[in-house]
């Protein structure tokens, strides 16, 4: 197995469901993984990773319009204020107004198209869809590769350790969450 499983204290959670939600999800995902022998589990693994992704972007947003007392860490009063009205919930939504403001800009330069890209492949669930992704084969055992379930798992790593780190809620609230077992490259 190329991964490690590792845990990760995500404390971004506002809505403490999610919260749970994410860890009983991380935790499947973790178990995909380490049963994934010959790439059978490659496309579910994909589309856990980008679910845990999205419901930690939802997460910012969903503090933003709620915990206006709290703020966000590194998100402006008036970007908050901006915020608190709109309604942020389709992953494709969710990225383009994480991209608006400013959220994962200390990650890579193409982070967001990252995103959109991992959003349609999720999107796979709907076996009859298209990905709709220039260059990519229709027969889903030739979607969901090896390659393809390495690249998922770094990017869903790699952003929820960046939200953790720079969008964790105030240290005297955190702990109500159960950090999260998912897998990393090794």
């Amino acid at each position: 197995m190329p991964f490690e499983l590792d845990e990760l204290e995500c404390n971004i959670f506002g809505d403490f469901k999610a919260g749970d939600n994410a860890g009983y999800n991380s935790e499947l995902l973790s178990n995909l993984v380490e049963a994934n022998e010959g790439g059978k589990f490659n496309k579910p693994i994909l589309l856990q990773a980008a679910s845990l992704i999205e419901v930690a972007a939802i997460q910012i947003f969903y503090r933003a319009q709620n915990y206006n007392l709290e703020g966000v860490p590194n998100v402006s009063e008036a970007d908050r204020q901006e915020i608190e009205d709109k309604q942020i919930d389709k992953f494709a939504v969710v990225i383009d107004n994480l991209r608006k403001y400013h959220i994962l800009d200390g990650m890579d330069a193409d982070i967001y198209d990252e995103l959109h890209k991992l959003r349609k492949y999720r999107n796979k669930i709907h076996i009859q869809s298209n990905v709709n992704i220039p260059n990519v084969h229709r027969d889903e055992d030739r979607v969901f590769t090896d390659a393809k379930t390495r690249w998922a798992i770094d990017l869903n790593w790699r952003v929820l350790s960046y939200l953790a780190e720079h969008y964790s809620r105030p240290v005297h609230i955190q702990g109500f969450v159960q950090p999260l077992r998912l897998p990393k490259l090794a």
